[in-house]
């Protein structure tokens, strides 16, 4: 149940150009022109005439890595276009091989392609260019994590905590790794960090109940189901974790009202039904547990 947080590119970059290669001649200020009017056109949502202003910049001035960043962005976020993007991405680090920012776009884009190698690869030059690059390192979490390398991710994700303990995503993917390792306290500590820090993320608090009934705590189970339905009253792993708890707790008025929430929410659950149906017997109620049956 791993939240991915994908950053793609931002376009709003006019003025960065400048910062990167230098123009001085009247055909260089001319593609600077047409690299400005690219660049607004794409935060205009128009990429296919930004994709046009942006490659008529670099039949003048080829070298201009800029251009090829941003077209790069718009060749992806506008125009679903990730061979494309790839090409120009590559260009512009390779004419400015301290590009941070394209080397994060490239990580980005290679996921769609199914090279997560090479996106870990693109994510590390992004760190390695900027060191403080937090979207850099969350990415690279979440793409070791894709891979299966929980080692790897949970060493990006403690990195990623380091330097911004509140990056909830990073919190509940770590917790994820941990109970996944058999680690169910460090997993419960972070989800108790996590909820600490946002009282009112539903998943934590569900993820938090499942490890607290695995390990046989049941109170701390039952009071975690409740805080998530506060929260999210429609969530059916909740409302059916709870009926059974209710249920071995000697409570089958309440162990009832669950398994009919998850009865609402899927009529067709055959469990569900089945432990309605004994529960309303058991009470004497024979009509309806009759129609649980059915």
């Amino acid at each position: 149940m791993n939240r991915q947080l994908l950053r793609i590119m931002s376009i709003g970059i006019m003025g960065l150009a400048l910062a990167l290669t230098p123009l001085t001649s009247l055909a260089a200020d001319e593609a600077q022109a047409l690299f400005n009017q690219g660049a607004l056109q794409s935060n205009n949502g128009e990429f296919q005439q930004a994709a046009e202003s942006l490659k008529q910049a670099l039949e003048i001035f080829p070298r201009f890595a800029a251009a090829h960043h941003l077209l790069g962005v718009v060749s992806f976020s506008g125009l679903q276009q990730p061979d494309q993007a790839v090409t120009h991405l590559k260009k512009a680090v390779e004419l400015h091989p301290n590009f941070a920012r394209a080397y994060f776009d490239l990580g980005m884009v290679y996921p769609h392609q199914k090279n997560l190698d090479e996106a870990i690869t693109a994510l590390k030059k992004a760190k390695e260019n900027y060191p403080r690059f937090g979207d850099a390192q969350l990415n690279l979490a979440f793409t070791y994590d894709q891979l299966g390398e929980r080692e790897q991710a949970i060493s990006a994700y403690q990195a990623v905590l380091k330097d911004d303990p509140k990056q909830l995503t990073a919190r509940f993917n770590l917790a994820t790794l941990y109970d996944l390792q058999g680690d169910s306290d460090q997993a419960t500590k972070q989800l108790q960090k996590l909820t600490s820090l946002d009282p009112q993320d539903a998943n934590a608090w569900l993820l938090l109940a499942q490890l607290s009934e695995k390990d046989q705590k049941e109170t701390q189970a039952i009071d975690a189901y409740k805080k998530a339905l506060q929260i999210s009253p429609d969530l059916l792993d909740a409302h059916y974790a709870l009926g059974y708890l209710m249920q071995a707790q000697d409570q089958p008025e309440q162990a009832v009202n669950h398994f009919q929430e998850v009865v609402r929410l899927n009529p067709k659950h055959a469990e569900a039904q089945l432990n309605l149906g004994v529960l309303l017997a058991n009470l004497d109620k024979l009509d309806q547990a009759e129609q649980a049956y059915l």
